[in-house]
């Protein structure tokens, strides 16, 4: 976890230099209007909108993973219940069984 947010930082820091050093005024076309707007404001725009479209989509996944465990720690728990009354019903075929008497002591 740390790993990421000092390359983050790392990463950060090189698109601000970059910015910084190409703070020129540039011709901007957006759809049918034009801008003159400075490199540096079009890199951290870029950057940041950029930045959220990443965390949208690791928001999804998360919320999916999240969807997916709640789904498997309920069947998980419904299996664990259904073990324990099979366990149950087998012990107490074992008990009556073994309080039975055998085949061969019936005919005596």
């Amino acid at each position: 976890m740390q790993l990421y947010f000092i390359l983050s930082l790392i990463a950060a820091i090189i698109v601000v230099i970059f910015a910084v050093t190409n703070a020129a005024a540039v011709p901007v076309r957006f759809f049918f209007a034009k801008y003159e707007l400075s490199l540096a404001l079009i890199i951290f725009i870029s950057t940041a909108l950029g930045a959220i479209i990443a965390a949208m989509l690791g928001f999804v996944k998360h919320f999916k993973l999240k969807k997916q465990i709640k789904k498997l720690t309920t069947e998980n728990q419904t299996l664990i219940l259904e073990n324990t009354k099979l366990q149950e019903i087998a012990q107490s075929s074992i008990l009556s069984q073994s309080t039975e008497p055998s085949p061969e002591e019936k005919t005596k």
